[in-house]
């Protein structure tokens, strides 16, 4: 009889407990309150989706949101078509065989503006990502709240800063072995970088260059030593040369064909013929609007959640694509297929919180 009674009692205690749970379980938990549809609906210029940046990242982006049904606004920032529009030819770009960069850029613009997608020239000075919809600045002084962002706003390569670096840009001087090695094939060529990096652009250029010399401006590479020693595999590049940094670039005003070359102990400047200067020194992510507002890497990029091949950032509704939290590839067509993926999350995370096509008519209604 005792026993009986035990069982019921612990019998009661689970039941009650496992209602206590269910119970929690059904509460909303805060970013369930915070991303409720009926905010956005009592407000004004709310966009569905806003993508900052135009690269190939920024417009594929906006390609498949504004094909998916979703009012898209793509903000271009100071570089409008990214950095392709200051390359020279593009030959890698799958299903083109040879076209500018700023060709292709100007025809992606075209194609995701015939699908409805509205590209603004005018460039996105502050984000508040404490709210829901989403509040963004523009330099034109205009608020507009956005359901969901994705942020493509890419990456800079860093310059040595030295005179004529700037003047053989895409005429000599490139930031990609990858992009633009094939353009010197039987050419003597230069790294700058002590780095992976630098080793990767190396090994790129082997198979085209006739022979390829890295300049280090310390007396040691900081690369990995397994990276170094596949140096050793390849003929045509030169053993390493440190304690060397470049203080000028010169050329013909066409193409670059030399460099002058600084020994940093003892002073004594040199010069280097060579064809092009690849530069190895490392890439700056524009994200210094983001600071603050989004977790971001030791090294400034967008710190993406999950897998590589993600979108999600550290706030829900607000996505990265391309070489803003791309620190490996950095090509076009890596950074147009994280485009894609972003669109597809930021769709499928908009049905997630109930953004239904009646609600996205009563915004457009408002707006």
């Amino acid at each position: 009889m005792k026993k009986m009674i035990v069982l019921r009692c612990m019998l009661i205690i689970a039941c009650l407990l496992s209602s206590s749970l269910r119970a929690r379980s059904l509460q909303p938990r805060p970013e369930q309150f915070r991303y409720h549809v009926s905010n956005a609906l009592g407000k004004t210029n709310v966009i569905p989706v806003v993508v900052i940046g135009t690269g190939p990242a920024g417009l594929t982006a906006g390609l498949y949101s504004a094909r998916g049904g979703l009012s898209t606004r793509i903000y271009a920032g100071e570089t409008k078509g990214g950095q392709l529009t200051e390359t020279s030819f593009v030959e890698n770009y799958a299903g083109v065989k040879k076209i500018l960069g700023n060709d292709l850029m100007q025809t992606m613009m075209e194609q995701v503006t015939e699908f409805g997608a509205e590209i603004i020239e005018e460039s996105i000075v502050s984000v508040d990502f404490n709210q829901w919809p989403f509040v963004l600045k523009t330099d034109a002084d205009e608020e507009v709240r956005a359901l969901c962002v994705i942020i493509a706003t890419g990456a800079k390569a860093r310059k040595l800063g030295v005179q004529g670096e700037d003047t053989y840009a895409g005429l000599g001087v490139s930031s990609c072995a990858i992009c633009d090695g094939y353009f010197f094939k039987g050419k003597d060529v230069v790294v700058v970088g002590g780095g992976d990096a630098a080793v990767e652009e190396a090994l790129q250029l082997s198979p085209y260059a006739k022979s390829v010399t890295i300049l280090v401006r310390k007396d040691r590479m900081r690369a990995a030593d397994h990276m170094q020693k596949k140096l050793a595999g390849y003929s045509n590049i030169k053993p390493v040369q440190y304690n060397k940094q470049v203080t000028k670039v010169l050329g013909d005003d066409e193409t670059l064909n030399a460099l002058e070359v600084q020994d940093v102990v003892t002073g004594k400047k040199s010069m280097l013929p060579t064809s092009a200067l690849f530069l190895a020194v490392g890439h700056i992510p524009h994200t210094e609007l983001f600071q603050g507002q989004l977790d971001l890497t030791d090294d400034g990029y967008i710190h993406i959640k999950g897998s590589r091949t993600g979108a999600d950032t550290s706030v829900p509704g607000v996505f990265a694509a391309g070489d803003v939290m791309d620190s490996r590839y950095r090509q076009a067509i890596v950074s147009a297929g994280f485009g894609c993926i972003a669109a597809l999350e930021a769709t499928a995370w908009l049905r997630e919180i109930g953004v239904t096509d009646e609600v996205l008519k009563k915004i457009a209604r408002k707006s």
